[in-house]
């Protein structure tokens, strides 16, 4: 077993890839009496059409495969209810499905051996009939349309599909309705016994646990779970556009306060930095900077009244970085140019003190987060889904950031490749967005 000493940040873990693939991630805690379960597959929702080993042309599934597949492991072939289980020892369990991602997790301060087994074997153990499948689309239909009728999801949603042309990002990861009714048990296993693959597949343990037992106990429950191809499918990649999809987009929706949605594509390569987690960073303190909460933005907007509330976020998504801020606001227009006027003014706004202030409350903010399990397991799986690996330098990289690169970073940032959705009451007749 290997041990990984996260730098700076008195962290530990042990990892060791089985003789089927599978990767074991350990971070043991001692002076805690909670732990944290993960148990996670390399597949979400955007895997729609792939070639499995052996084949000779791609499949294609319904869109919201992923979804439906991970409601239908709970259900066990000997009719128990997983969710019963674990509510037996006082231990959560959930699970949730991703563009790019599938996990379940069970987290407690009891019963840890037992638990650890039994979510590792009905996760191991699929159980499809024509009989539960069927019955199973009306629950996530229910599901689907709940969504529909919820601003922040409708938001969301719009959002993508005004941002991508071709990328399966524009699809909702539940899928629509129509393809919902046409899943098959036969979708759901060509995608469990190709993707839930060990050799696609880790598992994060963090809290207190003893390194060793839990090992043995994951040779054990894996001894005979082998992989059923001999290598992983080809995914059919999808050529995306540079351009945003649709610039501008108003929907009226059962909304008190419109809700708008700014949205920027950038092409990653533009931006000059190839270590993906480097470049992250930088983003991450030019956002901060600009529309943070000791902002000037936020200062001058609050003051105004142009927002009720907002939040922004990044993602990187194959070659592109999309980034989104999203508002509630009253003034949307006005919000709109001042946005607009923020991010065009920007080189004024990033000095080199407001750098050193964000590099020094980054790493507080990395330093306190080990405290924390849930802040731990947050940021190890996220390196994991996102980099393949663990980043065990994160201080020392933060410490090496430069104040000219970053600025290399935001003048290469095109606010033309812009997209704006807003959800408007009904009673907003003829809005239009100025920008």
């Amino acid at each position: 077993m290997k041990k990984i000493e996260l730098s700076k940040l008195d962290v530990s873990v042990y990892t060791e890839t089985l003789d089927n693939g599978l990767e074991i991630y350990l971070v043991p805690f001692e002076d805690k009496n909670r732990y944290f379960i993960t148990y996670a597959t390399k597949y979400g929702s955007t895997t729609t059409e792939f070639m499995p080993y052996g084949f000779k042309k791609y499949e294609k599934v319904p869109n919201g495969v992923a979804h439906f597949l991970e409601h239908k492991m709970f259900e066990q072939e000997n009719g128990e209810n997983p969710f019963e289980f674990f509510s037996k020892s006082g231990s959560y369990v959930n699970a949730s499905t991703g563009f790019e991602n599938t996990r379940y997790i069970c987290s407690g301060t009891t019963n840890y051996e037992e638990n650890l087994k039994y979510l590792i074997n009905f996760v191991n153990t699929p159980y499809f009939t024509e009989q539960n499948v069927e019955k199973e689309k009306g629950i996530i239909i229910e599901e689907l349309n709940m969504y529909k009728d919820d601003p922040e999801s409708v938001l969301d949603d719009l959002s993508r599909k005004s941002v991508f042309n071709q990328d399966n990002h524009r699809i909702d990861i539940g899928g629509e309705v129509e393809d919902v009714v046409s899943i098959k048990k036969e979708d759901l296993y060509l995608c469990y016994e190709n993707f839930y693959s060990p050799k696609n597949m880790f598992i994060l343990i963090v809290g207190n646990i003893d390194v060793y037992r839990t090992l043995d106990i994951l040779k054990d429950s894996f001894k005979t779970r082998e992989n059923k191809y001999k290598e992983l499918p080809k995914v059919k990649e999808v050529s995306e556009q540079y351009k945003v999809f649709k610039k501008r987009e108003v929907k009226y929706f059962n909304v008190e306060v419109p809700k708008v949605s700014y949205n920027l594509k950038l092409k990653i390569k533009d931006l000059g930095i190839e270590d993906e987690f480097i470049l992250d960073n930088y983003l991450n303190i030019i956002l901060k900077s600009l529309f943070g909460s000791t902002s000037l933005f936020n200062e001058k907007a609050l003051q105004e009244e142009l927002f009720a509330n907002y939040y922004f976020d990044f993602d990187f998504i194959g070659e592109y970085v999309v980034i989104n801020l999203v508002f509630e606001s009253k003034k949307i227009n006005e919000l709109l140019e001042f946005v607009d006027e923020t991010l065009k003014n920007r080189k004024k706004i990033l000095n080199q003190d407001e750098f050193s202030r964000a590099i020094k409350v980054s790493i507080s903010n990395r330093i306190k987060a080990t405290c924390y399990i849930d802040s731990v397991v947050s940021s190890l799986y996220s390196d994991l889904i996102n980099y393949n690996k663990i980043i065990d330098n994160k201080i020392d990289v933060l410490r090496k950031l430069k104040y000219d690169e970053m600025i290399k970073v935001s003048d290469s940032i095109d606010i033309s490749n812009n997209s704006i959705v807003c959800l408007v009451p009904k009673d907003y007749k003829d809005f239009k967005i100025n920008i």
